[in-house]
């Protein structure tokens, strides 16, 4: 008996189903919208994500290195700021102060100053003003080029106003949230500058 296919049957079989070609072209579309998304959304989208704090070694108060994972074991706060602000500086870091006084609060939090005004804010000065709050807060700086890097990493954002009574008295627009890292290094959670002092230590008690 002969096994030859006839002639109409193998074209039949050699041209794809219309059920085939439709899932072809179906998968050749969904290829292309994927080719054309950048690659960083995609791994926004699809890529391992952390919740850890990005890490930075910037100057102390007092001159020394200050790196943010060598702090793991305690609770962190972040603020970013500088020494001649009229409003939300002053009011955050008091806050903060009379927070940790309050005896559910950890006593072992951390709360670090970040300067946006690191051409004003030397370690000098930075000690000086941190000590009217809490002689155990950490002011931190550095250069503008070891700062930058520390501001994109935490979407904060500062910009210079233009000064009205002289180049030495201008003022700084910036971000004003505050970040909770907790003991294990991750970022716990944001506050903001006008929370209320029951806000902010209901936060320093829970995101640890």
């Amino acid at each position: 008996m002969s096994t030859n296919v006839p002639t109409v049957e193998r074209a039949r079989l050699a041209r794809p189903t219309t059920r085939i070609r439709t899932i072809r072209t179906v998968l050749i579309v969904i290829l292309v919208a994927v080719a054309s998304i950048p690659l960083v959304a995609l791994w926004k989208a699809f890529g391992p994500h952390t919740s850890f704090a990005p890490d930075f070694t910037l100057t102390d108060q007092d001159s020394r290195p200050f790196t943010l994972s060598a702090q793991r074991g305690r609770p962190v706060v972040l603020f970013f700021g500088y020494t001649h602000c009229p409003d939300a500086c002053p009011t955050t870091l008091a806050h903060l102060a009379q927070a940790v006084r309050n005896p559910d609060v950890p006593r072992d939090v951390r709360i670090a100053f970040v300067t946006v005004d690191p051409f004003r804010d030397t370690p000098p000065v930075l000690k000086r003003y941190v000590r009217i709050f809490n002689p155990a807060f950490v002011g931190l700086t550095g250069t503008l080029n070891q700062l930058k890097p520390v501001y994109a990493a935490y979407d904060t954002w500062r910009e210079p106003v233009p000064a009205i009574h002289g180049p030495d008295n201008y003022f700084m627009a910036h971000g004003t949230a505050i970040y909770y890292i907790g003991r294990d290094g991750a970022l716990k959670g944001l506050g903001h500058w006008d929370d209320a002092l029951a806000v902010i230590i209901h936060d320093l008690k829970g995101y640890q």
